[in-house]
Protein backbone atom coordinates (compact mmCIF):
# COMPACT_ATOMS: atom_id res chain seq x y z
CA UNK A 1 0.00 0.00 0.00
CA UNK A 2 2.78 2.38 0.92
CA UNK A 3 4.53 1.52 -2.31
CA UNK A 4 1.41 2.30 -4.29
CA UNK A 5 1.01 5.68 -2.56
CA UNK A 6 4.67 6.48 -3.17
CA UNK A 7 4.26 5.65 -6.85
CA UNK A 8 1.24 7.87 -7.20
CA UNK A 9 2.68 10.75 -5.15
CA UNK A 10 4.50 12.39 -8.13
CA UNK A 11 1.23 12.32 -10.06
CA UNK A 12 -0.66 13.75 -7.07
CA UNK A 13 1.92 16.55 -6.65
CA UNK A 14 1.80 17.15 -10.40
CA UNK A 15 -2.01 17.37 -10.29
CA UNK A 16 -2.03 19.72 -7.28
CA UNK A 17 0.63 21.97 -8.87
CA UNK A 18 -1.22 21.98 -12.19
CA UNK A 19 -4.57 22.92 -10.56
CA UNK A 20 -2.96 25.65 -8.47
CA UNK A 21 -1.20 27.05 -11.50
CA UNK A 22 -4.37 26.90 -13.56
CA UNK A 23 -6.36 28.77 -10.89
CA UNK A 24 -3.72 31.49 -10.60
CA UNK A 25 -3.41 31.78 -14.39
CA UNK A 26 -7.17 32.20 -14.80
CA UNK A 27 -7.25 34.89 -12.11
CA UNK A 28 -4.43 36.85 -13.79
CA UNK A 29 -6.06 36.48 -17.21
CA UNK A 30 -9.34 37.90 -15.82
CA UNK A 31 -7.52 40.84 -14.26
CA UNK A 32 -5.79 41.60 -17.56
CA UNK A 33 -9.14 41.50 -19.35
CA UNK A 34 -10.61 44.02 -16.91
CA UNK A 35 -7.61 46.29 -17.27
CA UNK A 36 -7.98 46.11 -21.05
CA UNK A 37 -11.68 47.05 -20.84
CA UNK A 38 -10.94 50.00 -18.53
CA UNK A 39 -8.28 51.27 -20.92
CA UNK A 40 -10.67 50.93 -23.83
CA UNK A 41 -13.41 52.95 -22.08
CA UNK A 42 -10.89 55.71 -21.38
CA UNK A 43 -9.78 55.79 -25.03
CA UNK A 44 -13.41 55.71 -26.25
CA UNK A 45 -14.35 58.67 -24.02
CA UNK A 46 -11.28 60.55 -25.26
CA UNK A 47 -12.44 60.04 -28.88
CA UNK A 48 -15.91 61.37 -28.03
CA UNK A 49 -14.43 64.36 -26.19
CA UNK A 50 -12.31 65.23 -29.22
CA UNK A 51 -15.40 65.40 -31.43
CA UNK A 52 -17.32 67.51 -28.91
CA UNK A 53 -14.35 69.87 -28.42
CA UNK A 54 -13.99 70.38 -32.17
CA UNK A 55 -17.69 71.33 -32.47
CA UNK A 56 -17.31 73.80 -29.59
CA UNK A 57 -14.33 75.41 -31.36
CA UNK A 58 -16.46 75.95 -34.46
CA UNK A 59 -19.23 77.52 -32.35
CA UNK A 60 -16.72 80.00 -30.93
CA UNK A 61 -15.74 80.96 -34.50
CA UNK A 62 -19.42 81.42 -35.45
CA UNK A 63 -19.93 83.72 -32.44
CA UNK A 64 -16.87 85.72 -33.48
CA UNK A 65 -18.28 86.01 -37.03
CA UNK A 66 -21.57 87.25 -35.58
CA UNK A 67 -19.62 89.82 -33.58
CA UNK A 68 -17.98 91.01 -36.82
CA UNK A 69 -21.42 91.50 -38.40
CA UNK A 70 -22.59 93.41 -35.32
CA UNK A 71 -19.54 95.66 -35.43
CA UNK A 72 -20.20 96.46 -39.12
CA UNK A 73 -23.91 97.11 -38.38
CA UNK A 74 -24.98 94.35 -40.79
CA UNK A 75 -23.19 95.85 -43.78
CA UNK A 76 -21.38 92.69 -44.78
CA UNK A 77 -18.18 93.38 -46.71
CA UNK A 78 -16.67 90.30 -48.29
CA UNK A 79 -13.05 91.52 -47.98
CA UNK A 80 -13.46 92.03 -44.23
CA UNK A 81 -15.10 88.61 -43.93
CA UNK A 82 -12.17 86.99 -45.79
CA UNK A 83 -9.65 88.70 -43.50
CA UNK A 84 -11.55 87.37 -40.52
CA UNK A 85 -11.53 83.80 -41.88
CA UNK A 86 -7.82 83.97 -42.66
CA UNK A 87 -7.16 84.99 -39.05
CA UNK A 88 -8.93 81.90 -37.64
CA UNK A 89 -7.57 79.61 -40.43
CA UNK A 90 -10.53 77.24 -40.69
CA UNK A 91 -8.90 75.35 -43.58
CA UNK A 92 -6.04 73.93 -41.49
CA UNK A 93 -6.49 74.73 -37.80
CA UNK A 94 -10.24 74.01 -37.81
CA UNK A 95 -10.47 71.57 -40.72
CA UNK A 96 -13.68 69.58 -41.07
CA UNK A 97 -15.98 72.52 -41.84
CA UNK A 98 -16.97 73.41 -45.41
CA UNK A 99 -16.89 77.12 -44.65
CA UNK A 100 -18.51 79.98 -42.76
CA UNK A 101 -21.40 81.88 -44.34
CA UNK A 102 -24.29 84.25 -43.86
CA UNK A 103 -27.92 83.59 -44.88
CA UNK A 104 -30.14 86.67 -44.85
CA UNK A 105 -33.77 86.30 -43.78
CA UNK A 106 -36.08 88.14 -46.18
CA UNK A 107 -39.76 88.26 -47.02
CA UNK A 108 -40.77 86.15 -50.02
CA UNK A 109 -41.34 89.40 -51.94
CA UNK A 110 -37.76 90.69 -51.43
CA UNK A 111 -35.83 88.14 -53.49
CA UNK A 112 -34.32 90.86 -55.66
CA UNK A 113 -32.51 92.34 -52.64
CA UNK A 114 -30.77 89.04 -51.88
CA UNK A 115 -29.87 88.48 -55.55
CA UNK A 116 -28.33 91.97 -55.65
CA UNK A 117 -26.31 91.20 -52.50
CA UNK A 118 -24.89 88.03 -54.12
CA UNK A 119 -24.05 90.05 -57.25
CA UNK A 120 -22.26 92.67 -55.10
CA UNK A 121 -20.16 90.03 -53.33
CA UNK A 122 -19.32 87.70 -56.21
CA UNK A 123 -20.35 89.42 -59.47
CA UNK A 124 -22.69 86.50 -60.25
CA UNK A 125 -26.31 86.59 -61.42
CA UNK A 126 -27.91 83.84 -59.35
CA UNK A 127 -31.63 83.40 -58.82
CA UNK A 128 -32.85 82.26 -55.42
CA UNK A 129 -33.83 78.60 -55.43
CA UNK A 130 -35.79 76.47 -54.96
CA UNK A 131 -39.35 77.83 -55.08
CA UNK A 132 -40.94 77.85 -51.64
CA UNK A 133 -44.45 78.38 -50.22
CA UNK A 134 -42.94 79.88 -47.03
CA UNK A 135 -43.54 83.56 -46.28
CA UNK A 136 -39.90 83.92 -45.17
CA UNK A 137 -36.77 82.88 -47.06
CA UNK A 138 -33.14 82.54 -45.99
CA UNK A 139 -30.95 82.47 -49.11
CA UNK A 140 -27.18 82.01 -48.78
CA UNK A 141 -25.67 85.37 -49.77
CA UNK A 142 -22.13 84.83 -48.46
CA UNK A 143 -20.12 81.61 -48.08
CA UNK A 144 -16.35 81.43 -47.74
CA UNK A 145 -13.84 80.17 -48.61
CA UNK A 146 -15.12 80.40 -52.17
CA UNK A 147 -14.61 77.25 -54.23
CA UNK A 148 -16.59 75.23 -56.73
CA UNK A 149 -18.45 73.39 -53.95
CA UNK A 150 -19.45 76.49 -51.99
CA UNK A 151 -20.30 78.37 -55.18
CA UNK A 152 -22.99 75.74 -55.83
CA UNK A 153 -24.69 76.76 -52.56
CA UNK A 154 -25.04 80.49 -53.28
CA UNK A 155 -28.67 81.56 -53.55
CA UNK A 156 -30.00 78.35 -51.97
CA UNK A 157 -33.05 79.10 -49.76
CA UNK A 158 -32.36 76.97 -46.68
CA UNK A 159 -35.71 77.88 -45.10
CA UNK A 160 -37.47 75.96 -47.87
CA UNK A 161 -36.10 72.61 -46.57
CA UNK A 162 -37.93 71.18 -43.49
CA UNK A 163 -34.91 69.89 -41.53
CA UNK A 164 -32.94 73.10 -41.96
CA UNK A 165 -36.05 75.19 -41.24
CA UNK A 166 -36.68 73.29 -37.98
CA UNK A 167 -33.15 74.08 -36.74
CA UNK A 168 -33.46 77.75 -37.73
CA UNK A 169 -36.80 78.06 -35.93
CA UNK A 170 -35.20 76.61 -32.78
CA UNK A 171 -32.29 79.05 -33.13
CA UNK A 172 -34.75 81.96 -33.39
CA UNK A 173 -36.67 80.76 -30.33
CA UNK A 174 -33.57 80.13 -28.20
CA UNK A 175 -31.40 82.96 -29.50
CA UNK A 176 -28.45 80.55 -29.55
CA UNK A 177 -26.72 78.10 -31.87
CA UNK A 178 -28.69 75.05 -33.03
CA UNK A 179 -27.68 72.03 -35.11
CA UNK A 180 -29.73 70.32 -37.82
CA UNK A 181 -30.62 66.67 -38.18
CA UNK A 182 -28.47 64.82 -40.76
CA UNK A 183 -28.95 66.31 -44.25
CA UNK A 184 -27.27 66.23 -47.64
CA UNK A 185 -25.45 69.49 -48.27
CA UNK A 186 -26.07 71.34 -51.52
CA UNK A 187 -22.26 71.38 -51.89
CA UNK A 188 -22.32 67.60 -52.54
CA UNK A 189 -21.89 67.95 -56.31
CA UNK A 190 -19.49 65.01 -56.78
CA UNK A 191 -19.93 61.24 -56.53
CA UNK A 192 -18.14 61.24 -53.17
CA UNK A 193 -21.04 62.26 -50.93
CA UNK A 194 -21.13 62.35 -47.14
CA UNK A 195 -23.85 62.85 -44.60
CA UNK A 196 -23.81 66.47 -43.52
CA UNK A 197 -25.30 68.85 -40.99
CA UNK A 198 -25.34 72.61 -40.34
CA UNK A 199 -25.05 74.85 -37.28
CA UNK A 200 -27.10 78.06 -37.26
CA UNK A 201 -26.46 81.09 -35.04
CA UNK A 202 -29.17 83.80 -35.27
CA UNK A 203 -28.13 87.38 -35.97
CA UNK A 204 -30.12 90.56 -35.33
CA UNK A 205 -29.03 93.88 -36.78
CA UNK A 206 -29.61 97.28 -35.16
CA UNK A 207 -32.92 97.86 -36.97
CA UNK A 208 -34.31 94.57 -35.71
CA UNK A 209 -33.09 95.24 -32.16
CA UNK A 210 -34.77 98.65 -32.12
CA UNK A 211 -38.08 97.23 -33.36
CA UNK A 212 -37.89 98.86 -36.80
CA UNK A 213 -37.67 95.55 -38.67
CA UNK A 214 -40.53 93.01 -38.58
CA UNK A 215 -38.42 89.98 -39.49
CA UNK A 216 -37.97 87.28 -36.80
CA UNK A 217 -34.18 87.77 -37.17
CA UNK A 218 -31.94 89.55 -39.67
CA UNK A 219 -30.30 86.29 -40.72
CA UNK A 220 -28.05 83.46 -39.64
CA UNK A 221 -24.32 83.00 -39.38
CA UNK A 222 -23.92 79.33 -40.28
CA UNK A 223 -21.42 76.59 -40.96
CA UNK A 224 -22.01 73.48 -43.12
CA UNK A 225 -20.14 70.29 -42.18
CA UNK A 226 -19.42 67.00 -43.90
CA UNK A 227 -19.76 64.44 -41.12
CA UNK A 228 -16.88 62.23 -42.25
CA UNK A 229 -14.44 65.10 -42.75
CA UNK A 230 -15.28 66.69 -39.38
CA UNK A 231 -14.97 63.47 -37.33
CA UNK A 232 -11.70 62.45 -38.97
CA UNK A 233 -10.28 65.95 -38.38
CA UNK A 234 -11.32 65.87 -34.71
CA UNK A 235 -9.81 62.41 -34.12
CA UNK A 236 -6.52 63.41 -35.79
CA UNK A 237 -5.73 65.87 -32.98
CA UNK A 238 -3.22 64.19 -30.68
CA UNK A 239 -2.04 60.57 -30.68
CA UNK A 240 -3.92 58.14 -32.94
CA UNK A 241 -6.77 56.27 -31.22
CA UNK A 242 -7.28 52.61 -32.27
CA UNK A 243 -11.07 52.80 -32.37
CA UNK A 244 -13.95 52.64 -34.86
CA UNK A 245 -17.03 54.85 -34.44
CA UNK A 246 -20.65 55.06 -35.45
CA UNK A 247 -22.29 58.40 -34.65
CA UNK A 248 -26.04 58.88 -35.13
CA UNK A 249 -28.66 61.48 -34.33
CA UNK A 250 -30.92 59.83 -31.75
CA UNK A 251 -34.02 60.92 -33.68
CA UNK A 252 -32.69 59.74 -37.05
CA UNK A 253 -30.63 56.61 -36.24
CA UNK A 254 -30.97 55.19 -39.74
CA UNK A 255 -28.81 58.02 -41.21
CA UNK A 256 -25.44 57.97 -39.41
CA UNK A 257 -23.43 61.17 -39.19
CA UNK A 258 -20.29 59.02 -39.35
CA UNK A 259 -19.74 55.27 -39.53
CA UNK A 260 -16.52 53.31 -39.93
CA UNK A 261 -17.61 50.45 -37.67
CA UNK A 262 -16.69 47.98 -40.40
CA UNK A 263 -13.08 48.49 -39.30
CA UNK A 264 -13.82 46.82 -35.93
CA UNK A 265 -12.35 43.36 -35.43
CA UNK A 266 -14.12 40.05 -35.06
CA UNK A 267 -14.29 40.26 -31.24
CA UNK A 268 -14.49 44.00 -30.58
CA UNK A 269 -14.87 45.82 -27.28
CA UNK A 270 -17.87 48.18 -27.33
CA UNK A 271 -18.77 51.41 -25.50
CA UNK A 272 -21.86 53.56 -26.07
CA UNK A 273 -22.56 57.10 -24.87
CA UNK A 274 -25.17 59.76 -25.70
CA UNK A 275 -24.52 63.49 -25.33
CA UNK A 276 -26.59 66.63 -26.07
CA UNK A 277 -25.32 68.61 -29.06
CA UNK A 278 -26.91 72.06 -29.60
CA UNK A 279 -30.54 71.04 -29.14
CA UNK A 280 -30.18 67.47 -30.42
CA UNK A 281 -28.79 64.24 -28.99
CA UNK A 282 -25.98 62.29 -30.63
CA UNK A 283 -25.25 58.67 -29.78
CA UNK A 284 -21.64 57.49 -30.05
CA UNK A 285 -20.94 53.75 -30.46
CA UNK A 286 -17.22 52.99 -30.19
CA UNK A 287 -15.50 49.69 -30.97
CA UNK A 288 -11.92 48.46 -30.70
CA UNK A 289 -10.46 45.04 -31.40
CA UNK A 290 -8.65 43.60 -28.38
CA UNK A 291 -5.50 43.05 -30.41
CA UNK A 292 -5.51 46.67 -31.66
CA UNK A 293 -5.52 48.08 -28.13
CA UNK A 294 -2.09 46.58 -27.56
CA UNK A 295 -2.14 47.44 -23.86
CA UNK A 296 -2.20 43.96 -22.30
CA UNK A 297 -0.48 40.81 -23.51
CA UNK A 298 -1.34 37.35 -22.14
CA UNK A 299 2.14 35.85 -22.44
CA UNK A 300 2.69 36.56 -18.76
CA UNK A 301 -0.34 34.40 -17.94
CA UNK A 302 1.12 31.49 -19.90
CA UNK A 303 4.53 31.89 -18.25
CA UNK A 304 2.88 32.12 -14.87
CA UNK A 305 1.00 28.87 -15.53
CA UNK A 306 4.22 27.07 -16.56
CA UNK A 307 6.06 28.44 -13.56
CA UNK A 308 3.25 27.36 -11.27
CA UNK A 309 3.28 23.95 -12.94
CA UNK A 310 6.97 23.52 -12.07
CA UNK A 311 7.28 25.42 -8.84
CA UNK A 312 4.38 25.91 -6.39
CA UNK A 313 6.36 28.47 -4.42
CA UNK A 314 7.03 30.55 -7.53
CA UNK A 315 3.29 30.45 -8.26
CA UNK A 316 2.53 31.99 -4.84
CA UNK A 317 5.08 34.77 -5.51
CA UNK A 318 3.63 35.37 -8.96
CA UNK A 319 0.12 35.70 -7.49
CA UNK A 320 1.37 38.33 -5.04
CA UNK A 321 3.03 40.32 -7.85
CA UNK A 322 -0.10 40.07 -10.00
CA UNK A 323 -2.20 41.34 -7.10
CA UNK A 324 0.11 44.32 -6.82
CA UNK A 325 -0.22 44.97 -10.55
CA UNK A 326 -4.00 44.74 -10.27
CA UNK A 327 -3.97 47.35 -7.50
CA UNK A 328 -1.77 49.58 -9.63
CA UNK A 329 -4.11 49.12 -12.59
CA UNK A 330 -7.09 50.16 -10.47
CA UNK A 331 -5.16 53.17 -9.20
CA UNK A 332 -4.30 54.15 -12.78
CA UNK A 333 -7.94 53.71 -13.82
CA UNK A 334 -9.10 55.82 -10.87
CA UNK A 335 -6.56 58.53 -11.73
CA UNK A 336 -7.69 58.46 -15.37
CA UNK A 337 -11.29 58.81 -14.24
CA UNK A 338 -10.44 61.78 -12.04
CA UNK A 339 -8.48 63.32 -14.91
CA UNK A 340 -11.46 62.89 -17.24
CA UNK A 341 -13.81 64.48 -14.67
CA UNK A 342 -11.41 67.37 -14.16
CA UNK A 343 -11.03 67.85 -17.91
CA UNK A 344 -14.81 67.92 -18.29
CA UNK A 345 -15.06 70.48 -15.48
CA UNK A 346 -12.44 72.69 -17.16
CA UNK A 347 -14.21 72.33 -20.52
CA UNK A 348 -17.57 73.37 -19.06
CA UNK A 349 -15.95 76.29 -17.20
CA UNK A 350 -14.20 77.39 -20.42
CA UNK A 351 -17.43 77.23 -22.43
CA UNK A 352 -19.28 79.14 -19.70
CA UNK A 353 -16.66 81.88 -19.45
CA UNK A 354 -16.24 82.21 -23.23
CA UNK A 355 -20.01 82.50 -23.64
CA UNK A 356 -20.20 85.15 -20.88
CA UNK A 357 -17.26 87.14 -22.28
CA UNK A 358 -18.61 87.08 -25.84
CA UNK A 359 -22.06 88.15 -24.62
CA UNK A 360 -20.53 90.95 -22.56
CA UNK A 361 -18.35 92.16 -25.46
CA UNK A 362 -21.33 92.05 -27.82
CA UNK A 363 -23.35 94.10 -25.32
CA UNK A 364 -20.55 96.68 -24.98
CA UNK A 365 -20.25 96.82 -28.79
CA UNK A 366 -23.98 97.44 -29.27
CA UNK A 367 -24.11 100.05 -26.51
CA UNK A 368 -21.04 101.87 -27.82
CA UNK A 369 -22.46 101.80 -31.35
CA UNK A 370 -25.73 103.40 -30.21
CA UNK A 371 -23.94 106.27 -28.50
CA UNK A 372 -21.30 106.90 -31.21
CA UNK A 373 -21.61 109.56 -33.89
CA UNK A 374 -18.91 108.10 -36.15
CA UNK A 375 -16.44 105.21 -36.38
CA UNK A 376 -13.72 107.10 -34.52
CA UNK A 377 -16.03 107.82 -31.60
CA UNK A 378 -17.22 104.21 -31.57
CA UNK A 379 -13.61 102.92 -31.58
CA UNK A 380 -12.56 105.19 -28.71
CA UNK A 381 -15.60 104.29 -26.56
CA UNK A 382 -15.38 100.59 -27.40
CA UNK A 383 -11.60 100.41 -26.70
CA UNK A 384 -11.89 102.22 -23.36
CA UNK A 385 -14.71 99.96 -22.16
CA UNK A 386 -12.85 96.85 -23.27
CA UNK A 387 -9.83 98.17 -21.35
CA UNK A 388 -12.00 98.44 -18.21
CA UNK A 389 -13.16 94.87 -18.76
CA UNK A 390 -9.54 93.73 -19.34
CA UNK A 391 -8.33 95.30 -16.08
CA UNK A 392 -11.01 93.45 -14.12
CA UNK A 393 -10.18 90.20 -15.94
CA UNK A 394 -6.56 90.47 -14.79
CA UNK A 395 -7.73 90.81 -11.19
CA UNK A 396 -10.10 87.84 -11.57
CA UNK A 397 -7.40 85.70 -13.17
CA UNK A 398 -5.17 86.21 -10.13
CA UNK A 399 -7.66 84.53 -7.77
CA UNK A 400 -8.44 80.85 -7.27
CA UNK A 401 -12.13 81.57 -7.75
CA UNK A 402 -13.87 84.20 -9.90
CA UNK A 403 -13.93 87.10 -7.43
CA UNK A 404 -12.28 90.51 -7.10
CA UNK A 405 -11.57 93.06 -4.36
CA UNK A 406 -13.60 96.27 -4.80
CA UNK A 407 -10.64 98.46 -3.84
CA UNK A 408 -8.44 96.74 -6.45
CA UNK A 409 -11.05 97.31 -9.16
CA UNK A 410 -11.32 101.01 -8.19
CA UNK A 411 -7.56 101.60 -7.94
CA UNK A 412 -6.75 99.82 -11.21
CA UNK A 413 -9.47 101.71 -13.10
CA UNK A 414 -8.45 105.11 -11.66
CA UNK A 415 -4.79 104.45 -12.47
CA UNK A 416 -5.68 104.18 -16.16
CA UNK A 417 -6.33 107.96 -16.25
CA UNK A 418 -4.87 109.50 -13.05
CA UNK A 419 -1.44 109.74 -11.45
CA UNK A 420 -0.83 106.26 -10.03
CA UNK A 421 0.95 107.64 -6.93
CA UNK A 422 -2.09 109.76 -5.99
CA UNK A 423 -4.85 107.19 -6.53
CA UNK A 424 -4.47 105.43 -3.16
CA UNK A 425 -5.26 108.72 -1.38
CA UNK A 426 -8.58 109.08 -3.21
CA UNK A 427 -10.28 105.89 -1.95
CA UNK A 428 -11.25 104.74 1.53
CA UNK A 429 -13.42 101.86 2.73
CA UNK A 430 -13.48 98.36 4.26
CA UNK A 431 -12.64 95.15 2.33
CA UNK A 432 -15.42 94.06 -0.07
CA UNK A 433 -15.44 91.04 -2.41
CA UNK A 434 -17.28 91.13 -5.78
CA UNK A 435 -18.19 88.14 -7.90
CA UNK A 436 -17.27 88.03 -11.60
CA UNK A 437 -20.51 89.60 -12.89
CA UNK A 438 -20.45 92.37 -10.26
CA UNK A 439 -16.76 93.12 -10.90
CA UNK A 440 -17.27 93.69 -14.63
CA UNK A 441 -20.40 95.81 -14.12
CA UNK A 442 -18.82 97.87 -11.33
CA UNK A 443 -15.70 98.51 -13.46
CA UNK A 444 -17.88 99.88 -16.27
CA UNK A 445 -19.72 102.17 -13.80
CA UNK A 446 -16.41 103.50 -12.41
CA UNK A 447 -15.08 103.97 -15.95
CA UNK A 448 -18.11 106.06 -16.97
CA UNK A 449 -18.07 108.12 -13.73
CA UNK A 450 -14.36 108.84 -14.18
CA UNK A 451 -14.89 109.76 -17.85
CA UNK A 452 -17.69 112.19 -16.87
CA UNK A 453 -15.57 113.70 -14.10
CA UNK A 454 -12.72 114.41 -16.52
CA UNK A 455 -15.03 115.57 -19.31
CA UNK A 456 -17.47 117.77 -17.39
CA UNK A 457 -15.96 118.32 -13.96
CA UNK A 458 -12.43 119.25 -14.97
CA UNK A 459 -10.71 116.45 -13.01
CA UNK A 460 -6.93 116.90 -13.11
CA UNK A 461 -4.40 114.14 -13.67
CA UNK A 462 -3.52 114.32 -9.95
CA UNK A 463 -7.17 113.63 -9.05
CA UNK A 464 -7.46 116.61 -6.71
CA UNK A 465 -11.05 117.28 -5.76
CA UNK A 466 -12.15 113.65 -6.10
CA UNK A 467 -12.91 111.52 -3.03
CA UNK A 468 -14.43 108.00 -3.01
CA UNK A 469 -15.67 106.41 0.23
CA UNK A 470 -17.78 103.36 0.90
CA UNK A 471 -19.34 101.59 3.85
CA UNK A 472 -21.29 98.41 4.53
CA UNK A 473 -24.70 97.73 5.98
CA UNK A 474 -27.17 94.88 6.33
CA UNK A 475 -30.59 94.97 4.70
CA UNK A 476 -33.10 92.10 4.93
CA UNK A 477 -30.33 89.82 6.13
CA UNK A 478 -28.09 90.58 3.13
CA UNK A 479 -24.92 92.69 2.91
CA UNK A 480 -25.17 96.00 0.98
CA UNK A 481 -22.53 98.55 0.02
CA UNK A 482 -23.07 102.33 0.06
CA UNK A 483 -20.47 104.20 -2.03
CA UNK A 484 -20.08 108.01 -2.19
CA UNK A 485 -18.35 109.56 -5.23
CA UNK A 486 -17.67 113.23 -4.41
CA UNK A 487 -16.33 115.75 -6.97
CA UNK A 488 -15.24 119.27 -5.96
CA UNK A 489 -13.76 121.13 -8.92
CA UNK A 490 -13.63 124.92 -8.71
CA UNK A 491 -14.48 127.07 -11.70
CA UNK A 492 -16.10 124.28 -13.74
CA UNK A 493 -19.82 124.13 -14.49
CA UNK A 494 -21.44 120.85 -13.48
CA UNK A 495 -22.92 118.48 -16.09
CA UNK A 496 -26.72 118.44 -16.59
CA UNK A 497 -28.46 116.86 -13.67
CA UNK A 498 -30.92 114.70 -15.64
CA UNK A 499 -28.31 112.06 -16.59
CA UNK A 500 -29.57 111.84 -20.16
CA UNK A 501 -26.20 111.25 -21.83
CA UNK A 502 -25.14 107.88 -23.20
CA UNK A 503 -22.61 107.31 -20.41
CA UNK A 504 -25.34 107.99 -17.84
CA UNK A 505 -27.64 105.50 -19.54
CA UNK A 506 -24.87 102.90 -19.49
CA UNK A 507 -24.32 103.55 -15.78
CA UNK A 508 -28.04 103.16 -15.06
CA UNK A 509 -28.19 99.95 -17.14
CA UNK A 510 -25.21 98.44 -15.33
CA UNK A 511 -26.52 99.35 -11.88
CA UNK A 512 -30.13 98.34 -12.45
CA UNK A 513 -29.55 95.34 -14.70
CA UNK A 514 -26.25 93.82 -13.52
CA UNK A 515 -25.94 95.02 -9.91
CA UNK A 516 -29.64 95.36 -8.93
CA UNK A 517 -28.76 98.65 -7.27
CA UNK A 518 -29.38 102.38 -7.51
CA UNK A 519 -27.60 105.67 -8.19
CA UNK A 520 -28.49 109.18 -6.99
CA UNK A 521 -26.82 112.46 -8.07
CA UNK A 522 -26.82 115.58 -5.91
CA UNK A 523 -25.51 118.74 -7.59
CA UNK A 524 -24.43 121.31 -5.02
CA UNK A 525 -22.65 124.69 -5.29
CA UNK A 526 -19.48 123.10 -4.00
CA UNK A 527 -19.57 120.14 -6.40
CA UNK A 528 -21.27 116.87 -7.27
CA UNK A 529 -22.15 114.03 -4.86
CA UNK A 530 -23.05 110.63 -6.38
CA UNK A 531 -24.36 107.86 -4.13
CA UNK A 532 -24.29 104.28 -5.37
CA UNK A 533 -25.83 101.32 -3.50
CA UNK A 534 -26.15 97.66 -4.46
CA UNK A 535 -26.37 94.24 -2.73
CA UNK A 536 -23.27 92.06 -2.36
CA UNK A 537 -22.79 88.33 -2.84
CA UNK A 538 -23.46 86.80 0.63
CA UNK A 539 -21.22 83.84 -0.16
CA UNK A 540 -18.22 86.13 -0.60
CA UNK A 541 -19.13 88.57 2.17
CA UNK A 542 -20.83 86.32 4.75
CA UNK A 543 -19.29 88.22 7.66
CA UNK A 544 -21.20 91.35 6.57
CA UNK A 545 -24.73 89.88 6.81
Amino acid sequence: MKGLIAAQLPKLVFLLAFLSGLAVTLAVYTGNERQLEAEFVRVADLAIDRVESRLQQHIVVLRAARGLLSATRDRVVRDEFLRFLSSVDIVTELSGVQGIGFARMIADTDTALAEEEIRRHYGLDIELHPDSPQSWRTPIVLLEPQNIRNAAALGFDMYSEPLRRAAMDLAIASGDAQITAPVQLVQEITKDKQTGFLIYLPFQDVARQEGIDSRPVSGFVFAPFRGGDLIRAALSVGPALPVALRIVDADVPEVPVFDNSAAAGARPLHHSRSIPILGRKWTFDVWADKASMGQVQHIDSVLLGLTSFLFAAAAAYAVASRQKEALQARAVAAAASREADYRELLLQEMKHRIKNHIARIQSISRQSARGATDVKAFTAAFDSRLQAMSVVQEILAGSAVAQADLRSVLVNELQQSLDATEVEHLVDGPPVRLNERQAHAFALVVHELLTNAMKYGGLSAAGSGLQIRWSLRAEAGKPWIDLEWQERFEGVSPAPANGSGFGSRLIEASLNGELSGSLHRDYRPEGLMIRVAFPLDPGLNDSLK
